[in-house]
This record gives structure tokens, sequence and C-alpha cells, in this order.
């Protein structure tokens, strides 16, 4: 074999190695930070919420006084849902790179023509329908992958970036950095509501229903469903029946 016939092999290899190490670095940024990330902050708000519904009963002093044991918890798990968001919400850095959205929007257009052929157009219709995405955001699949991937990067950042939106991440942000990050001498500081919080979640769960769809071929989302809510909740229902043990002649909500 000549050196001109060798050429056009070992680019196709070069083209087909930065492809594959492409979609491992994709894989990367969706299933260890948006996903992951997802998974930990709705983990951590069903604990919060079983705990909070049934605070009488372990305050209760008559039936143990559990209470300073729940309220550690509640503590613990206030913090793991505030960082889980925050880390999703991060502004990207160069030098630092972390699992954030915007940086995992950033390398989608970066690397949109060694990205994973997408197949799944059909789903991902569904899914943008679901969102009610303009037309435009649908249409340009018909075009090309790579006008697919900057269409809908272009769109989902105008959806992270309403004037709501970057209010609740700015306090966010605030309250990571100053409180939990960092132990400043400040007060009167005003954090994101547990709704500001469910909203910049559920932005994710979309997020990933398109990206599973678009480039994984993996089903994050459907009918509206992000099937890895109910994975989330498993430690919530154990300590439900934990509670059903312990209090067994109390009601349990």
């Amino acid at each position: 074999m000549t050196a001109k016939q060798r050429r056009p092999f070992n680019s196709a290899l070069c083209l087909l190695n930065k492809m594959n190490i492409t979609k491992e670095q994709l894989e990367d940024h969706i299933k260890k930070g948006l996903v992951s990330d997802i998974f930990k902050m709705e983990r951590a708000y069903a604990l919060l919420k079983k705990i909070s519904v049934n605070a009488e009963l372990v305050n209760n002093r008559e039936l143990g006084n559990f209470g300073e044991l729940f309220g550690s918890l509640q503590h613990a798990l206030e913090t793991e849902a505030v960082l889980s968001v925050a880390r999703l919400y991060d502004r990207p850095n160069n030098r630092y790179p972390t699992r954030c959205i915007k940086g995992l929007l950033n390398f989608l257009v970066e690397n949109k023509s060694n990205l994973p052929v997408i197949v799944e157009k059909h789903n991902i219709n569904l899914q943008l329908s679901a969102l009610n995405a303009p037309e435009w955001v649908s249409d340009s699949l018909e075009t090309s992958d790579e006008e697919f991937t900057e269409t809908f990067v272009e769109y989902y950042i105008s959806v992270i970036e309403t004037e709501e939106n970057k209010e609740i991440i700015s306090k966010l942000k605030t309250i990571r950095d100053k409180v939990l990050a960092h132990n400043e001498m400040t007060s009167n500081l005003s954090g994101p509501t547990w709704d500001g919080l469910g909203k910049l979640i559920d932005i994710s769960k979309n997020l990933a229903g398109v990206l599973g769809w678009a480039y994984l071929s993996t089903v994050y989302m459907h009918d509206n469903e992000y099937y890895m809510s109910s994975d989330a909740e498993r430690p919530s229902r154990a300590l439900n029946r934990l509670l059903k043990r312990v209090y067994s002649n109390e009601e349990i909500n």
C-alpha cells in the first residue's frame, strides 16, 4: 500500500477516534453532570418533604423525640439540594472546567461536527412539542444535525436566561458562595424559594430529555415524565417504611 493509499484510511480512522472521544466526553457531561445533579436534588427534596410532613411526629417527646436527628438530616439535605442545582447553573470556566449546563451547551456547539448522528428525530420532535419550543427549532432537525445543534443551543440559552430565571440563579449563587461555600460575615441574604429551585430543575430535566434522545438514544423523559424521578424518591419511600415500623401505632404521612 502506497502512502497516498494509506492517507484516506488514516484520516478516516482519526475522524472515527475523534467522534468516539467526543461521544465519551458528551456522555460524561450528561450522565455525571446534568443527570447526576438532577438526581441528587430530587432525592434530597423528596426526603425533606417526607421529614417535613411528619415533623410533628418525629418531634414528639413522648414518642422518642427524634427532632434533633431529623433536624440535622434536614440541614444536610438542604445543603445537598442547593449545591446540586448551583452546580448545574455554574458559569463555565476554561481553567477549571465543570459539568455545568452552559459548559455542556458550549461543548455541543464546539463539537457539532463530531457528535453522534441524530436518529431519534420523531422522539425529539415530541419532546420539543411538549416544551412548546418554537417551530424553527424543530425545522432545523430537517436541515442537518449541525444546524439542529446550533439552533437548539441558541433556543435553550434563551430559556435559561429569562429575567425570572436569572434572578433565581443569582440568588442561588449568592447563597452557595456566601453561606455554604464560605462563611462570610453577611446578613439579610435572600435565597431562592423551593419553587424557584424546582423550576430550574424542570428546565434541566427537559434539557436531559432532548439531549438523551438526540445524542445518546437514551430515554430520560417521555410524555412529560422524567424517568429517574421515581428512582430519586426511593430513599424517601424507604424512610416512610422506617417511620411506620418505629411509629407502628401512629399515622404516617
